[in-house]
């Protein structure tokens, strides 16, 4: 088998273009069906984006010391803007809620079904690797996605803001307590030193008196310290043990005076930790291996924090000792001094401590003012959101169409092309020769019948019925000798007669495969052919079973061949010369006027008288078709059918020359194969194959004869 090339396809798709038009016309009208009758709901996007950095002022490079964080980890910023509380507080600005919810109503499914169908319409995504989030959210009317996102960006800007100066806050009203407590103190310190001097009057001490003094007083100020800082120590291991606590309140943490500690950075780290736990919990249960590993993190952090302070403690209680020793030592000689002296260098301490805690607590107040006062600020909303101008889920029409056609042209030419795979018709002039080999005597074009239908009618009788008119159309040689499809029969009548020019070839039997492949529309136009040649022409009906050459000519079907036959009438009195022509159908002017018609004479089926089959015997047709011979200088036989019926595998034997007629694509070629099988053991002459009912096209680049059938 020859391989396809370029020209072969494009032939293959010419020839199928009408399954794929249909096929693309489908698909078109089924995405336009779709796309306009099955849209989904509308719903619309908006985004906001907000910024997220680490502020660089004093008061945050203060805080950033108490929680320290090794990286600044926006993913972790854009799931806590989806976090629970932050949707949570989100809802409640929405109006969602109303303003006195209760703790049983928050942990109804309810609320919580709320809160997360809410969460379910955020999502957030870091921008490439700037520190700006996107915000978005979705919703069923544009209004309200423009609000969810505006109000998720402005409650997380909040909510920052508030956990920032949360520490500052607390601070601020402790200290402010102090202030109060110690100018309390500091009031009563001056009260009773004022009260002693006017009690006592002046005392006087020596400068040694007064040096020893000052410093037993230094010594009980650096020995209270000690004490405060082992129960400040002490608290904080207790804190540290109580993790439920720690759970409960993931914002405590353990006070230092010393910002550059390691203990302040275990602080941070571990208050990181907690917040990170309580973000996964809004997701995951306790049981999470992230949150387990987690809570392995803040364990190791809570022991290496605990063993600092132990540490600490055992720095503290050495301090201690050394001091209380000193202590009892100065306490000795502070004895020795006059009590009045001792009271009034006390008073003078307990003024001097005072005042100095309370100027300091004053400054701490402050700075801590300065502090609130500047709203530490990491969030900032770069670009609100807007009402989106069309939803999300929009199908678009042009993009749906132009996907449609294309999808509906690829699958037209898969179709065409498994079609053309399955089809076992032989699709080339080469290919019939090649498989049967036996040459291509003609090719009969496709003929519009309607044309055809309309230049009959002008030719017969004004009151002709429509069945005579349907069945005379198909004399193309008659009834339009000027038009393709009669000079295709002249162009057939010229290579039978070339390829019979080596033997002499005077009766011809026209056969077919299959039922309805246009023989003996083929046999009739050849015999006006040849008659209009001069030639003298007998054209024989053979088909007893389905006769069909007395209607052609409107001529009388009895008597003919069956009689004949029969022995009944000898054949010549049955022949139907050109008188019978002209009282037929046809008609006078139609006969005369047309060349050579009175060389064509025609030899009907006859009557029907149920017998065909065993009419057609070897012994009548071989004494029957000789004689023929000798009267006529051609005999054309229009025979039934092969593959139905054996009457022209009979007749074939006996006469010089068969053409077998094949309608491309009508049957298989495995069909057509068994009929030349069948000729081929009978010893038939087979002369070629003629090609009907086919569309030509003359291809330039090969420069051979190709065709498509309909």
């Amino acid at each position: 088998m020859n391989e396809l090339n370029i020209l072969d396809y494009w032939l293959i798709l010419k020839k199928r273009k009408y399954p794929i038009l249909l096929t693309t016309g489908l698909v078109v009208a089924f995405t336009f069906a779709v796309t306009q009758f099955v849209q989904p709901t509308p719903f619309y996007e908006a985004s906001a984006r907000v910024k997220y950095d680490r502020t660089s002022s004093v008061a945050s490079l203060l805080l950033e010391s108490l929680s320290y964080s090794g990286s600044n980890d926006l993913g972790t910023q854009a799931e806590v803007i989806r976090s629970f509380p932050i949707i949570e507080e989100v809802a409640r600005e929405l109006h969602m809620f109303p303003e006195d919810v209760s703790l049983e109503t928050r942990r109804s499914a309810p609320y919580l079904n709320t809160i997360y169908a809410l969460q379910g319409q955020v999502k957030t995504a870091r921008e490439n690797d700037t520190t700006i989030i996107k915000v978005t959210a979705s919703a069923e009317a544009p209004e309200r996605a423009e609000r969810i996102a505006n109000t998720v960006a402005q409650v997380y800007r909040s909510e920052n803001i508030k956990a920032r100066n949360r520490m500052v806050t607390d601070s601020r009203r402790f200290v402010e307590e102090q202030v109060a407590l110690r100018e309390r103190m500091l009031n009563e310190a001056e009260e009773a030193l004022r009260s002693f001097k006017e009690r006592r009057g002046q005392v006087f001490l020596t400068e040694e008196a007064k040096a020893a003094l000052d410093l037993f007083t230094k010594l009980e100020e650096d020995y209270n310290k000690v004490l405060r800082l082992k129960d400040e120590a002490f608290k904080q291991i207790g804190v540290l043990k109580r993790q439920e606590t720690m759970e409960k309140k993931p914002d405590e943490r353990i006070f230092t005076e010393d910002p550059s500690a390691l203990l302040a950075i275990l602080n941070g780290k571990l208050s990181n930790l907690l917040q990170e736990r309580a973000t996964l919990l809004i997701y995951y249960t306790p049981e999470h291996p992230q949150v387990k590993e987690l809570d392995q993190k803040i364990r190791n952090v809570k022991t290496e924090m605990a063993r600092e302070l132990e540490f600490k403690i055992k720095n503290l209680n050495d301090r201690e000792a050394a001091l209380k020793e000193q202590i009892d030592q100065y306490r000795a000689r502070y004895l020795n001094f006059p009590k009045a002296a001792i009271e009034l260098a006390r008073l003078d301490r307990d003024v001097k401590i005072n005042s100095d805690l309370y100027a300091t607590l004053k400054v701490k107040h402050q700075e801590l003012l300065i502090k609130s006062a500047e709203q530490i600020e990491e969030v900032t909303i770069i670009a609100p959101a807007v009402a989106p101008a069309g939803p999300v889920n929009a199908p678009n029409n042009r993009l749906n169409m132009v996907v449609g056609t294309v999808m509906g042209v690829f699958l037209g030419i898969v179709l065409a092309f498994a079609r053309e795979s399955f089809d076992t018709s032989i699709g080339t002039i080469e290919g019939v020769e090649e498989f049967l080999k036996v040459p291509v005597l003609g090719v009969i074009p496709r003929f519009d019948e309607k044309e055809m239908l309309r230049t009959a009618t002008k030719l017969l009788p004004p009151k002709t019925d429509q069945e005579t008119i349907l069945t005379l159309a198909k004399l193309a040689c008659l009834v339009d000798p000027k038009s393709v499809l009669a000079e295709s029969f002249r162009s057939m009548r010229t290579n039978i007669q070339f390829t019979s020019m080596d033997r002499k070839v005077k009766s011809i039997l026209f056969t077919s495969a299959g039922l309805g492949e246009g023989k003996t529309t083929t046999v009739t136009n050849l015999a006006i052919t040849l008659a209009q040649e001069g030639q003298r022409v007998l054209l024989v009906d053979a088909d007893l079973r389905r006769p069909v050459i007395h209607k052609r000519f409107g001529i009388e079907r009895k008597p003919g061949l069956l009689e004949a036959l029969g022995g009944k009438i000898p054949w010549r009195e049955s022949v139907r010369t050109v008188t019978d022509l002209m009282l037929g159908t046809l008609g006078v002017d139609r006969v005369i006027n047309t060349p050579g018609m009175d060389n064509l004479n025609v030899l009907t089926s006859g009557a029907d008288t149920g017998g065909a089959g065993d009419s057609m015997s070897l012994a009548k047709i071989a004494k029957l078709v000789p004689e023929m011979q000798e009267e006529y200088d051609v005999v054309l036989i229009d025979s039934p059918p092969i593959l139905p019926v054996t009457d022209a595998v009979t007749v074939s034997s006996q006469v010089d020359g068969t053409v077998l007629v094949y309608q491309v694509g009508r049957i298989g070629r495995n069909a057509l194969k068994r009929a030349k099988f069948l000729l081929d053991h009978a010893h038939a002459q087979v002369l070629g194959v003629v090609l009907t009912n086919v569309h030509a096209e003359i291809t330039p680049d090969y420069g051979y004869y190709e065709y498509a059938y309909r």
